[in-house]
């Protein structure tokens, strides 16, 4: 038999007194516990209920979150990458600064009887028609000049026609006139009238042909002249120069604006979107330059889908008052290349600017005719009687 141990009392008392209140202090430890465990569970449960009622009511951190991802899945994946071509803000700019003197250069120069061309054309820019056409068409002798801009749309547009109609009676019978030359017309004009001022001859400065992109149509034959008057094959000619950059400078219904009767014979050299923009818009050349001036870097540009594809902005650009203007011309997406534009002054008060965004693909005709050309060199047109305006 496995034998105790001795203790004595009087320890063991005091021992077992220590074990008992030890024991109660233990369970009151445990019982705190269970108290703050029950409180903490009662508080979650509220905290839960809380959070269901928010939920009942839609109006969770959670849920915002989960609408928001739908708003998003559903929205156009293209839509936060395309950009408006007409608005500043889908380009990069750089600066170009142009002399305010330039206002009178250019292809959208207006000229007209109140309007006088602010710059005389440099004539060594000048191109002699009768040396740079093509055979379609006849030009009255080497005193007919354009700029090249206008030699090259004649070109095609002429060729064009004839391989629209087979018809190469056409003459360019005038072109660039200096002031010195309009003058003596307007003096001969009233030599033969006696009258003191003319309707038919613009005075020296005031005339189309001072800027070297107007050209005069009569027709020839080879051995008669006509008048050029829009009608019949010549229609052809009407409904389709905007494609060449030309426009009817002086169309019927337009008098009181233009200030000049009806001319079908009188075409001026623009640009192909100005001129696509006056052809559909029905438009002359004053109502165009007041329009334009809708259109500027700031209220967004004025963009043209061509006939053929390309794609162009335009723009209005106030001249400064001091002696250079500052254009802004927008970048490629490289930020660095320019995209191809053109500056014109608009001989008033400004300056209108045409950004080519995408080539189109031009128009096709080729040169295919081959005969020479037979027009007499120094012929008088004294049988028709188109204005010399």
């Amino acid at each position: 038999m496995k034998k105790g141990k001795r203790i004595d009392y009087l320890t063991f008392k005091k021992k077992a007194s220590r074990i008992r209140f030890g024991n109660l202090a233990l369970i009151l430890a445990i019982l705190l516990i269970i108290i703050a465990i029950i409180c903490v569970s009662c508080s979650s449960g509220s905290k839960k209920s809380d959070e269901k009622d928010n939920n009942n009511d839609g109006t969770t951190e959670n849920q915002d979150s989960t609408v928001t991802d739908i708003i998003e899945d559903e929205a156009d994946p293209e839509s936060s990458t395309t950009t408006d071509p007409t608005q500043q803000s889908s380009y990069l700019f750089m600066s170009v600064i142009v002399s305010s003197d330039e206002v009178g250069s250019g292809h959208l120069v207006l000229v007209n009887n109140n309007i006088a061309l602010l710059n005389e054309v440099n004539e060594d820019e000048l191109v002699t028609v009768r040396e740079y056409k093509n055979s379609a068409y006849w030009v009255k002798d080497y005193s007919v000049l354009v700029l090249p801009d206008t030699m090259d749309a004649l070109n095609e547009m002429l060729l064009a026609f004839y391989n629209a109609t087979g018809n190469d009676s056409v003459m360019v019978r005038s072109g660039y006139r200096s002031f010195a030359y309009q003058q003596e017309l307007y003096e001969d004009e009233l030599s033969s009238t006696g009258e003191d001022s003319s309707e038919l001859v613009a005075k020296a400065g005031y005339s189309e042909h001072h800027t070297g992109y107007a050209v005069d149509f009569t027709t020839y034959n080879g051995s008669s002249y006509s008048d050029f008057d829009g009608t019949g094959d010549y229609e052809w000619i009407m409904e389709n120069c905007y494609k060449y950059g030309f426009i009817n400078r002086y169309p019927e219904g337009k008098e009181s604006i233009t200030l000049i009767d009806s001319e079908p014979w009188h075409f001026r050299y623009v640009g192909i979107p100005h001129a696509q923009v006056m052809y559909e818009y029905d438009m002359c050349l004053e109502e165009y330059i007041s329009y334009i001036k809708n259109y500027t870097i700031d209220t967004g540009f004025l963009l043209v889908n061509s006939f053929d594809g390309a794609q162009y902005i335009i723009y209005y650009v106030p001249m400064s008052d001091s002696d250079t203007t500052t254009i802004y011309v927008p970048l490629m997406e490289d930020g660095v290349t320019a995209y191809p534009y053109e500056i014109s002054g608009n001989n008033v008060d400004g300056f209108i600017v045409t950004v080519t965004l995408q080539e189109g693909t031009g128009n096709t005709s080729t040169d295919d005719t081959t005969a020479e050309d037979e027009t007499t060199e120094g012929t008088e047109e004294t049988e028709n009687s188109e204005s010399e305006e």
